[in-house]
């Protein structure tokens, strides 16, 4: 069940979110072009009511017989005054609804009479200079759709002397609301204040008694003067469910509505809805099969539970040699310990005593050689230490004191060997011997002088690649001259690879430096061959 309604809940969120962000989306949309649209609806009235005023102006004073008889002057003026107005035009209408004179003709039509026409009686029966707005009518002289906007004509004691009248095509509106509101099925109406329909886009034909709905919600809207506030209801012409807003027009009775199908704002979010749907779907059908997993698990769980105590007595086996091994290695560790104590002993007891510095130096070094072996087999948890890593270890203090850098003053020439535990710390120190000779009485002790380590790894029949040649070779230092006698360095030396790590060495003096060969079994130590005791060896 729950598979089921959290990805159906979780879908009626999303759906509901998106749904209301789609409909904010539209109502912006709809109140841009609805300001767009209002803007220029504005305009065109009030440039008509600038052009009845214009028109009134240059007829104030004269009798309805004056403007006839003047009537070609009066053309002129008002043909030249409509240049920029619709073309229907201007007309200045008698007090018997007759045209006295038409901005469109030159002599004004006979036959023609408005005095049947609503906004005639209107201006008759209501004195002042208030324009008003005529519904969309068929004009008798051009037989076009159009409305008016009319004003009164009265002489200076107030009788009413007729109307002028600016006729405003509805296509003038159709053509600018074609191209502002672009969206599809948009719906724009211009209508005044009692409902009665003046412009619409799609068109209607002159006479179609198309009012706003009584009591719907844009009429309501329009009642409590709620400007800029969408709402829907159903289209007067073909009642599709519609989110429409509108704004008045400036001091005219006259509002701008447009209207955009609900069903066509909100098409983008039924696409979504459908993904959000097959989404919903999948996950829905997904959480079913982890369902029907976790099942088939809890069913093997059951199964497994049954073998629980051959499980928990396998377990407790292996704590117990765990903990076996850890013992094992507490012993390992104490063993190393104590053999590195009795090697720093010996160190101290065997380091020749001339004077107190060179004792002091001497017995540092040493134990500091053997402090980086340890060091490097703690690193590796005691399973052995790399013989690269080790040499360049030793070697860096000695390159440094002597002023070069490594890479220049010690070479070092070989493939990976990782040494045995057993072997690290005595080679170590044995590097440290041949070091510290080379820094006092060799290639180290002058300028230029190089000392390059190299090994190999040979074949023996206890195992391949068992035997270590590991060769020191030193080069460019100064003359050599072999010593008479060996000095206790030597001693130590042939101490540690003989006695500790049972191998071979051979010493060799050349006019070009000290060569040194240490041979060694890596399988022999490998099998626990510990250090034999540095002070009995010596």
């Amino acid at each position: 069940m729950a598979s089921i309604l959290l990805p159906a809940l979780l879908f009626g969120a999303l759906a509901h979110f998106d749904y209301r962000q789609a409909l904010a989306t539209a109502e912006r949309d709809l109140l841009v072009t609805l300001d767009t649209l209002h803007g220029h609806a504005e305009k065109v009235l009030e440039f008509q009511v600038l052009v009845l005023g214009a028109t009134d102006e240059r007829l104030r004073g004269q009798t309805n017989e004056m403007v006839a008889a003047n009537a070609a002057s009066h053309h002129s003026y008002l043909r030249a005054l409509s240049v920029n107005v619709a073309p229907v035009g201007i007309v200045v209408f008698g007090a018997d609804g007759h045209v006295l004179v038409d901005s469109s003709h030159e002599t004004p039509p006979t036959g023609i009479g408005v005095s049947d026409r609503e906004y005639f009686r209107w201006h008759r029966d209501h004195p002042g200079s208030e324009p008003h707005v005529v519904g969309l009518l068929q004009s008798r002289g051009e037989k076009q759709s159009v409305f008016f906007v009319t004003r009164r004509r009265s002489a200076a004691d107030g009788r009413f002397l007729g109307v002028i009248a600016v006729g405003v095509q509805q296509s003038n509106f159709l053509e600018y609301w074609r191209s502002a509101a672009s969206a599809p099925h948009s719906v724009v109406a211009l209508s005044r204040s009692d409902g009665v329909v003046l412009a619409r886009w799609p068109a209607i034909e002159a006479g179609a008694d198309i009012h706003i709905p009584a009591g719907g919600e844009l009429e309501r809207a329009i009642n409590a003067n709620l400007e800029r506030v969408v709402v829907h209801g159903p289209s007067p012409v073909d009642g599709v469910d519609q989110l429409m807003a509108y704004r008045r027009l400036g001091r005219f009775p006259v509002y701008i509505s447009v209207g955009m199908p609900r069903d066509m704002m909100l098409a983008r979010w039924y696409r979504r809805l459908l993904i959000y749907g097959g989404f919903a779907a999948a996950i829905s059908l997904a959480l079913c099969w982890l369902c029907l997993v976790a099942q088939r698990r809890t069913r093997e769980l059951r199964q497994l539970n049954a073998h629980l105590e051959e499980r928990v007595q396998e377990r407790t086996a292996a704590i117990r040699a765990s903990e076996m091994q850890v013992r094992l290695l507490a012993r390992e560790v104490d063993h190393r310990a104590k053999n590195a104590l009795a090697v720093v002993q010996a160190t101290l007891q065997l380091t020749p005593k001339t004077d107190l510095d060179t004792y002091v130096q001497a017995v540092a070094g040493r134990v500091s050689a053997l402090a980086r072996a340890q060091t490097l087999l703690s690193q590796n948890q005691w399973r052995g230490a790399s013989l690269q890593a080790l040499l360049k270890a030793e070697l860096a203090p000695f390159v440094s004191e002597a002023g070069g850098e490594f890479n220049t003053r010690a070479e070092l020439d070989g493939l990976a060997v990782l040494l045995p535990p057993a072997a690290a710390q005595p080679l170590a120190m044995a590097m440290h011997e041949l070091a510290t000779n080379a820094l006092k009485h060799g290639a180290l002790s002058v300028s230029g002088g190089q000392a390059t380590v190299s090994w190999r790894l040979r074949d023996t029949e206890e195992a391949p690649g068992d035997l270590l040649t590991l060769r020191w070779e030193e080069t460019k230092g100064p003359p050599v001259t072999p010593p008479t006698r060996r000095g206790f360095g030597f001693r130590m030396l042939e101490a540690i690879v003989r006695g500790q790590l049972g191998g071979r060495l051979s010493l060799s003096w050349f006019s070009t430096g000290l060569v040194c060969e240490i041979e060694m079994s890596l399988a022999r130590l490998h099998k626990g061959n510990e250090e034999g005791p540095l002070q009995k060896a010596i």
